[in-house]
């Protein structure tokens, strides 16, 4: 079966509760709602387009992933994570065999053919003044061979004080182990983004997008003349020649990037001032980036952006019946959104692409 006749066969299946039990429910035309416990879902597509991965905050305050088919919308295997810790952030490596979930002070590290927790590494003691708290994992981005995972940290944390300096944490897969630490120029920073090539890599920090070499990691620079110094999302079209910068703030305004020169070849617009704006994902072919405008109004939207103009395509960009999106993947022929209002109710808004 090709991968849109997977998703094309998703979107005729029922919708499957938490029980795996039939649970009618209406969508618009192109997309199909699957219903899986847990709230807050981070989706998460496979390589070939047959599985979501689901990573969720379960009614009794767990993590856990489940395993969706694509080609019928069962549910096919859960692992649980352990406890909430702070916020999942979720990546899987490029052949889909490992997926990573950063989570307060712990990377959790599942097989995922074998549906299985395969380790729980605590990140490393980050150095900070008495009686302060370690800061969360903020975002985390696998290396291209897959042997390494980047974690971005935020700065130590103490009541009613500004955070101190974040840092970029390095994990080697193989040995399961954090290997290195480097401190980034303010407490808060996205998640990191590798450029398709391996070599380097770049994060959007609260004092700019900083480029790194993934050895060491070594910063080159940060970019200058970004809209924004607040530009926390991140994504890079699948060939490397264009990096698509979201404002972090409520400016509904990015920019794009060329990475050769780390120049800014435009600025662009997504929305009104005042709009929030985030989660950059680029598409397949590369021809669109895609990104999450909240309230829009009442509903989230899916805005579709031409990747070689920064203009937004109206007829291509979606609303999506939830108040807000708490995770965006693009798979090879739809986008899965994930949201929540309560009930412990997730759901996947499946859309087939044009």
């Amino acid at each position: 079966m090709s991968r849109r006749m997977r998703i094309a066969a998703l979107a005729a299946v029922v919708v499957l509760g938490p029980t795996g039990t039939a649970a009618a429910q209406a969508a618009p035309a192109g997309e199909t709602v699957v219903t899986v416990s847990g709230e807050r879902p981070v989706p998460l597509v496979s390589p070939d387009g047959g599985t979501l991965y689901v990573v969720a905050v379960e009614s009794d305050g767990s993590v856990s992933v489940k395993a969706v088919d694509v080609r019928t919308g069962a549910t096919r295997g859960r692992v649980g994570l352990g406890a909430l810790e702070w916020g999942v952030n979720a990546a899987l490596s490029a052949d889909g065999s490992r997926l990573y979930v950063a989570d307060g002070q712990r990377l959790v590290v599942v097989d995922t053919a074998g549906r299985a927790v395969l380790a729980t590494v605590v990140l490393p003691d980050q150095p900070r003044p008495a009686r302060w708290s370690a800061g969360p994992a903020l975002g985390l981005a696998v290396g291209a061979d897959g042997g390494t995972v980047y974690v971005s940290q935020r700065g130590p944390i103490h009541y009613k004080q500004k955070p101190g300096p974040g840092r970029m944490l390095t994990f080697d897969t193989a040995r399961r182990v954090f290997t290195g630490s480097v401190p980034l120029p303010s407490s808060g920073a996205g998640a990191p983004v590798v450029r398709p090539g391996g070599r380097d890599l770049y994060i959007g920090t609260s004092s700019g997008i900083q480029h790194w070499r993934t050895a060491g990691p070594t910063l080159v620079g940060t970019v200058a003349g970004t809209v924004s110094a607040a530009e926390f999302d991140l994504a890079f079209s699948p060939d490397g020649t264009r990096l698509f910068a979201v404002d972090g703030g409520s400016s509904g305004r990015g920019d794009l990037i060329d990475p050769v020169t780390d120049t800014v070849s435009r600025h662009v617009t997504l929305a009104p001032e005042g709009s929030t704006v985030n989660t950059a994902r680029a598409g397949a072919d590369g021809s669109r980036f895609y990104a999450v405008k909240d309230n829009a109004p009442n509903k989230a939207q899916i805005l579709s952006v031409d990747a070689a103009t920064g203009e937004t395509v109206p007829e291509e960009s979606t609303t999506v019946a939830e108040e807000q999106l708490s995770g965006l993947a693009v798979g090879p022929d739809a986008l899965v959104a994930g949201g929540s209002n309560g009930g412990y109710q997730a759901r996947l808004h499946v859309i087939l692409l044009p």
